[in-house]
């Protein structure tokens, strides 16, 4: 499963291939805003999953 995490500026977005890599990215990027973490299916449908994983987020 592919994540994007969105940044709250707007510049760009990261993406992590596993939840594994996603929360090695929340843990990098703790000066960062994230605007929202999106989970990318196969198909290229999105759905937010920032609340789950909010208390990652610093």
């Amino acid at each position: 499963m592919r994540y994007r995490i969105e940044y709250a500026d707007r510049r760009c977005c990261s993406f992590a291939n596993s939840r594994k890599d996603l929360l090695e990215w929340l843990k990098i990027l703790n000066d960062e805003e994230i605007a929202d973490i999106r989970k990318v299916y196969k198909n290229g449908a999105t759905d937010s999953v920032k609340e789950t994983y909010a208390k990652y987020i610093k």
